[in-house]
């Protein structure tokens, strides 16, 4: 029988430190042998929370915390994001609409959809620090 394996990456909620996490989180997913469409759509989850986490989670320039932990089992790989920015629960929020015309098209504001897509489970936590949790389970 397989353990789950568990990896955790704490970096600082800047483009610096997301950079830096991606590519730990690629060294990761290359050690667990993941690939094709779990590998994509681990890094697609990762990318899109960790990005809006940094762009929209400082309140007042604050420096941001992230940690993310990465279990991977033989079914599924679980993201859990871990950040000390503005409260934020995604869970009701809407999908995006699609433009109904190359007109009304904008950029951005697709993210949490390609989330809940890409996802098997999206679950939010205020923690008892105040903090953000998320864990995002993505079938292998």
């Amino acid at each position: 029988m397989t353990h789950p394996r568990r990896v955790e990456i704490s970096f600082r909620g800047t483009h610096e430190g997301f950079a830096q996490a991606f590519a730990r989180l690629r060294e990761a997913l290359d050690s667990e042998q993941l690939d094709g469409a779990p590998r994509y759509n681990v890094e697609l989850v990762f990318e899109e929370i960790v990005s809006n986490i940094v762009n929209y989670g400082a309140a007042d320039g604050r420096e941001l915390h992230v940690r993310v932990t990465l279990e991977t089992s033989p079914d599924s790989a679980v993201l859990t994001f871990d950040d000390d920015g503005v409260l934020f629960d995604p869970r009701g929020r809407p999908d995006a609409v699609p433009a109904k015309s190359l007109q009304e098209a904008r950029l951005g504001g697709f993210g949490l959809t390609l989330v809940r897509r890409a996802s098997r489970s999206l679950d939010y936590l205020c923690t008892a620090e105040g903090h953000n949790r998320l864990v995002v389970t993505v079938s292998r």
